[in-house]
């Protein structure tokens, strides 16, 4: 049997897949049209006009993936600040790798979305806009990365904040 400081280094399976699919969720909000159109609800969410909101949404989809890695391994690192080695340090590791895999999982989503939409399925109307034809990722407007880019400050702020240790 595995003693317990040994399973406090892995990364838990809850968190992992709530980031990556708050991650995802976030993502939808400029290839959603893609994804709602598919359901027969493209005019729906057409005229949310969620595109004008691509910053805070993946400002607030950053926000949740750390909130929630925070809220799981402070819990986690409060039941073994009592075992020697245990606390903040011994789950510090696999919060962060959690909280990496679902903003890349954000990343990744939103710029395949936004190329799919924008540079395949509506390529007519969009490519010949410079800002989408001549971005880095044709397609993905240049603006729309670095509002991905500024999500990875997520990552240090959860790396400061405090956790339970061992006494």
């Amino acid at each position: 049997m595995r003693g317990e400081g040994a399973w406090t280094s892995h990364v838990s399976t809850a968190p992992l897949v709530a980031s990556c699919l708050s991650g995802l969720v976030a993502s939808v909000c400029c290839g959603g049209g893609l994804v709602f159109g598919a359901l027969g609800l493209g005019a729906v969410f057409g005229a949310l006009h969620l595109w004008r909101y691509i910053p805070q949404v993946l400002g607030l989809g950053a926000a949740s993936i750390v909130a929630l890695n925070h809220w799981y391994y402070r819990r986690r690192a409060r039941r073994l600040a009592s075992v020697p080695g245990g606390g903040g340090r011994a789950v510090r590791r696999p919060m962060m790798v959690s909280a990496s895999a679902g903003l890349f999982a954000m990343a990744l989503s939103f710029t395949v979305l936004e190329w799919l939409n924008h540079a395949v399925v509506h390529a007519a109307r969009f490519m010949a806009r410079p800002e989408y034809a001549h971005a880095l990722i044709p397609g993905v407007p240049d603006g729309h990365l670095r509002s991905l880019a500024v999500t990875v400050v997520a990552l240090p702020i959860l790396a400061i904040l405090p956790l339970p240790r061992h006494e």
